[in-house]
């Protein structure tokens, strides 16, 4: 049997930096209270010294500004199931014992992908790169955990062809033993898996019984347990960052229609109807947002599964900054309890020939996008750059929504009120003959602050341009056009 460790670490303190990037370099812990004391259930790589399972005084007393988190475990498992579907969409055999490990049969599958290689770099890509999975290949699922974790974050590495001498300088500590086991291994001088193989059998079922000869199998590299498939539910899982923080709905209805257009430019879905929709948030320093939308009669393209979304999207929406967004169609059926128009809907068709001509110009353009519409999100804001958004008219490459007017940095010479005397424009300075207009706003409020005072200026030419002092870091910039 050829398995698959595919291993993620830390993946409690990775998923709340997803939420709280601002505390990449801060000492925190995830804590666990479901056992009465509270318990460290995670550290970020900040809190040096600090493990999980010591208890909160413990690793506050390594570092007094530890920022303390609070454990969310139904969220865990939801990325964690993410990451098992991803998974399900390369081999029908995946199992998730626990939360960060997964076992994948690979036999069979090598010619389909092209070789090993191939095959472990698709499970690679197929998990969202901030969780820096690792992966061990082994004959066995145990040697290949231990693989997995002897192996570099988004990497991989091969059990040999002796996986007793593999595992031989292993610490006993890596077997899935209790605390306790582990510890009385240590006292009777036990300290690496290569000692535990080359004792008697015999004496080690006599002093830890059952998991004596468990121990005994697995420093070994002897390891029959089956690979125990999860029940396979087919989906499919779009993601986006938002181009800025923001609680538009204009927004976010237009992040649902690039996903779902992107859902349903995928193989399994045409000429299928989804019977749901799942929506998750990553709320400004909030709970994540979710929400569950049935299609009663099943969705067969995207604008009838966005008419539905949006519906719903305006009674019930997130009432925080949305970061992030995740899509997950499911119930996926061949057929739907309705029939379809014979006429094909003018706005799809019209969708379809621009899709057509934009793959003709990327052959051209050697796979650039060059086709976009220009969508008004929020034409009332002072910010030029969050009035409108930059939309690929084809949906399936990476590239996402972006915004327009965006502001360039420049070096300014100001005067004695800090207005602008000359500019620098490419390497040029320019002096500033007359400033036409001025105005400023403070939104304080926003979760990125935004206090700024704008400058429409001529130059000594007659040409104009629009500058802004920002006010909270000092610097200037060039409104784009």
């Amino acid at each position: 049997m050829k398995v698959a460790c595919v291993l993620i670490t830390h993946l409690r303190a990775k998923v709340e930096l997803r939420r709280q990037p601002h505390l990449k370099d801060r000492p925190a812990v995830v804590v666990d209270r479901s056992k009465g004391r509270p318990m460290v259930a995670d550290p970020f790589p900040a809190a040096s010294g600090v493990a999980a399972g010591m208890t909160l005084e413990q690793a506050l007393s390594h570092h007094a500004n530890t920022a303390v988190l609070e454990a969310d475990e139904p969220f865990y498992q939801r990325v964690f199931r993410q990451v098992l579907t991803s998974l399900q969409g390369i081999s029908d055999r995946v199992e998730g014992p626990e939360l960060g490990v997964v076992y994948v049969r690979l036999d069979g599958l090598e010619d389909l992908y092209g070789g090993e290689a191939r095959l472990v770099n698709a499970m690679l890509n197929s998990i969202p790169q901030d969780l820096k999975p690792r992966i061990g290949v082994g004959e066995a699922k145990f040697p290949a955990l231990v693989a997995a974790r002897g192996s570099r974050p988004l990497g991989a590495a091969r059990v040999p062809a002796d996986a007793a001498a593999f595992l031989a300088p292993c610490p006993v500590d890596l077997l899935p033993f209790s605390p306790e086991v582990r510890a009385a291994m240590h006292r009777f001088g036990l300290h690496v898996m290569g000692d535990v193989a080359s004792m008697d059998q015999s004496l080690l079922i006599d002093q830890f019984g059952r998991d004596g000869k468990r121990a005994w199998e697995l420093c070994r590299g002897i390891d029959d347990s089956p690979v125990l498939p999860l029940e396979y539910e087919e989906s499919i899982v779009e993601h986006a960052s938002l181009p800025f923080t923001s609680t538009s709905m204009e927004v976010l209805s237009m992040t649902v229609d690039n996903l779902l257009k992107r859902a349903y430019l995928r193989p399994q879905i045409r000429g299928r109807y989804a019977g749901r929709a799942d929506l998750e948030c990553i709320l400004f320093r909030a709970s994540p947002w979710e929400k569950a939308v049935h299609f009663k009669q099943g969705a067969g393209n995207w604008q009838r599964a966005s008419f539905v979304i949006r519906g719903q999207l305006e009674s019930d929406h997130p009432q925080a900054p949305v970061e992030e967004m995740t899509l997950a169609l499911s119930g996926i059926k061949g057929e739907s309890g309705t029939q379809g128009g014979l006429l094909q809907d003018a706005r799809e068709g019209r969708e379809r020939r621009l899709l057509e001509t934009e793959k003709q110009l990327q052959s051209r353009m050697k796979g650039n996008h060059t086709l976009y519409r220009v969508v008004e999100v929020a034409p009332w804001h002072p910010a030029p750059e969050m009035r409108a958004l930059q939309v690929p008219v084809d949906p399936s490459g990476r590239e996402g929504m972006k915004p327009l007017s965006i502001p360039e940095a420049v070096a300014v010479k100001e005067g004695p009120d800090c207005q602008p005397e000359s500019v620098c424009l490419g390497k040029k300075w320019r002096r500033v003959a007359r400033v036409e207009d001025l105005w400023s706003f403070d939104l304080w409020w926003m979760p990125r602050p935004l206090t700024r005072t704008y400058y429409r200026v001529s130059w000594e030419d007659g040409g104009q341009a629009t500058l802004f002092r920002d006010q909270r870091g000092g610097c200037w910039y060039q409104q784009g056009s």
